[in-house]
């Protein structure tokens, strides 16, 4: 028996469209404006390679931030009994995302680096059941979810003339996933190719397993490169480009057997002349669900063991899994202006390559070959930042940011359930003495309510809008602090 069709159902495409910005609180507080200007903290290995090449000593920054997620899925109140719009509620731990670099000026116009960063990663953690018991819809798309990429960044820039500066360096990610979903029993094809489960009466959603994916510390290679030029004495413009970085995965996919309790009657055309009743006379008796399907799993049921033919051939025993992710290209232009002797106003423009996620293959070592389609779209923000020197050892931050969706109104599921954002930004640096600065931020994001999905399309359906069953409000708060050390 052919099990898992609708296996893995929400690619990973779907965990990707989160990009994390915030590598250095000081840029962080301006909204992540830094291209043309940087901190001087060693995060223009990131923001900008280029602002490199200003480095006059040894420049050591560590520092942190916590992402604190919430959010939730309430129900259309025609959607699910006892239809008075359930809400079911997003149960993430804060989450901390480190950055740390090192930057040198070798003579007056070189400067070199060494970065590391997470600019790509989410974790979704969703409850796998109700107050009353039953599963949670949206754990049929995943309800354990992490990812995260970390990228190591060697980094050269050179002042080209009094006015012009370029870097870059290659960048080597490093990434690991972790997929969690419950199996749909009603979607799966029964013994040698026959109708659903569901088309023998099985309610949608019945889980009668769950699943795990995951892949660590694997590796794939790009580059960030940078340029910034001085226009005026009060104006500088900047450009960053990160190329998109493919990562291969291949790490084990697991199964655990769900008891539905389900029992299939005698005259159902699963019913098995059970060797456990004492009675085989070579009538169908009334079968247990969970009997049938033991024998998917690694550990056979009482069928496997009495060699009935019950479909006891493993096809969800753990096995070996292939994938890989595309992470996307981001590319910046800014400008910064010294408003006056003391104030620094910043604006910045990102594309983000999220149309790289079209299609993502799954290659299972026993259920074969799969792929689904995402249809991502590019992503536009706008950053807009400021910060005043208070005085000559404080320095206070601002900005504001938009950013638009990356994932169609057709998939917005549990995985991700982003929409367009709004975020403010606050922080300042002080900086006791001549050789140590401690930056600070806040962020809180605002993210718009977005209509979406927990299901995947049954058999005969097609992907659209019309499975959106409710909507999604997302929020976080971000803090943000980075210690500079300069040697």
């Amino acid at each position: 028996m052919f099990m898992g069709a609708g296996l893995w159902a929400p690619s990973l495409v779907q965990a990707q469209g989160f990009g994390v910005y915030e590598q250095g609180s000081c840029a962080m507080a301006r909204a992540g404006a830094a291209v043309a200007d940087g901190c001087g903290d060693g995060s223009s290995i990131y923001f900008n390679p280029a602002h490199v090449a200003g480095a006059d000593r040894l420049t050591v920054s560590l520092g942190a931030t916590l992402i604190d997620a919430n959010g939730e899925f309430t129900y259309d109140y025609a959607a699910r009994p006892p239809y008075t719009g359930a809400e079911v509620s997003l149960e993430n731990d804060p989450i901390p995302v480190p950055h740390g670099y090192v930057t040198y000026g070798l003579t007056e116009r070189l400067g070199v680096g060494l970065g590391t960063y997470v600019p790509f990663g989410l974790e979704t953690n969703w409850p796998t059941r109700l107050s009353d018991g039953s599963y949670f819809d949206g754990a049929f798309e995943g309800f354990k979810n992490r990812i995260q990429s970390i990228y190591v960044q060697p980094t050269v820039a050179y002042q080209v003339t009094p006015k012009l500066q370029v870097g870059g360096g290659p960048v080597l990610a490093i990434s690991s996933v972790e997929l969690n979903q419950a199996l749909d029993l009603s979607q799966q094809a029964t013994p040698g190719g026959g109708p659903t489960f569901g088309e023998l009466g099985v309610p949608f959603h019945t889980a009668f397993a769950e699943s795990t994916l995951e892949a660590t510390n694997e590796v794939g290679y790009g580059a960030n490169i940078g340029a910034s030029y001085q226009a005026t004495d009060r104006i500088s413009v900047g450009a960053r480009f990160t190329t998109p970085i493919t990562v291969s995965y291949e790490g084990d996919a697991a199964f655990e057997q769900v008891q539905t309790g389900l029992v299939f009657p005698a005259t159902s055309p699963l019913a098995q002349d059970l060797p456990t009743d004492g009675n085989q006379d070579g009538n169908p008796d009334p079968t247990p669900a969970d009997l049938l399907l033991a024998g998917q799993f690694d550990e056979g049921g009482v069928l496997d063991r009495y060699q009935q033919q019950a479909s006891a051939d493993g096809t969800l025993s753990t096995q070996t899994i292939e994938t890989e992710i595309t992470f996307p290209f981001q590319l910046v232009a800014g400008v910064s202006v010294q408003a006056s002797e003391k104030l620094l106003l910043l604006a910045d423009y990102q594309l983000t390559g999220w149309s790289a996620f079209d299609e993502i293959p799954l290659q299972f070592s026993q259920l074969g070959d799969r792929a689904r389609e995402e249809n991502y779209d590019n992503t536009h923000a706008v950053r807009l930042g400021a910060e005043y020197d208070v005085l000559d050892q404080l320095t206070a931050r601002v900005g504001y940011l938009h950013n638009t969706a990356a994932a169609p109104d057709e998939v917005v599921t549990p995985l991700l359930p982003e929409s367009n954002r709004n975020q403010l930004t606050v922080g300042f640096g002080w900086r006791p003495i001549e050789r140590a600065e401690l930056t600070v931020s806040y962020q809180l994001l605002q993210q718009n309510d977005r209509r979406g999905r927990v299901r995947s399309p049954r058999a005969g359906e097609s992907l659209s809008t019309d499975l959106n069953q409710g909507v999604y409000s997302f929020g976080a708060n971000l803090f943000g602090t980075t210690l500079t050390l300069y040697l």
